[in-house]
């Protein structure tokens, strides 16, 4: 595959060594990645994409016949924008195998937002634990790895809408757990009535949530 990482690495002064260390992987995998002697997964394209803050058509050229143009391709279909956070990747998975473990047929709005709470370390969690919120999830060493490809419900493809048209008013370039999570208090508040119990289970104050979230956004 035809890509610009080498170029990119280098701009910025890094060895592929450096490079290496920031994507977490081997400096042989970042060596691969430049020669296109493999590609890297559609995860770690994302992943690439977001640590040189541009977009993913800017760091891979595509061919008509490389696979990697055909994931891309599925999953811009698939949600309608590319630019997430891994985080935000991550609660999305998330939101997939809790579907797939409660024997539903799509992901809905209540997924998502276990997703949103499964790792402790993001914005939206932090807020929602600080609010009262403490869902029993069950996470483990493959909680954020995909397993299965459910489509989303309505409502869950409504949720993320919202958090698409959140990020353009706000003018940002990605798509994160925080915008992911204001989507959902939005949707709360309107026509979610499964949604709007759980918060209403944890007495989230919706007002105050909100405010919170658009000071991170």
């Amino acid at each position: 595959m035809k890509n610009r990482l080498k170029e990119l690495r280098q701009l910025h002064k890094w060895s592929q060594s450096d490079l290496a260390r920031e994507l977490g992987v081997s400096r042989q995998a970042v060596n691969g990645f430049e020669s296109g002697k493999f590609d890297p997964s559609l995860d770690m394209a994302f992943k690439i994409a977001s640590l040189f803050n541009v977009a993913i058509e800017d760091v891979f050229i595509y061919e008509a016949s490389n696979p990697m143009q055909t994931l891309v391709k599925r999953f811009k279909k698939y949600f309608g924008f590319e630019r997430f956070t891994e985080k935000a990747i991550n609660a999305i998975k998330f939101a997939r195998n809790e579907a797939t473990r409660l024997q539903k047929s799509q992901v809905e709005p209540e997924h998502m937002l276990a997703g949103l709470l499964a790792d402790p370390t993001t914005t939206s969690a932090r807020l929602l634990r600080a609010n009262g919120m403490t869902l029993e999830i069950e996470t483990n060493d493959h909680s954020f790895e995909s397993h299965g490809n459910l489509k989303f419900s309505p409502q869950g493809n409504s949720a993320l809408e919202l958090a698409l048209e959140i990020v353009q008013l706000k003018g940002r370039k990605y798509i994160g757990t925080e915008h992911l999570l204001l989507a959902l208090v939005q949707l709360a508040q309107t026509d979610n009535a499964a949604l709007g119990d759980i918060f209403q289970r944890y007495e989230i104050d919706f007002e105050a949530l909100s405010n919170q979230l658009v000071e991170k956004v």
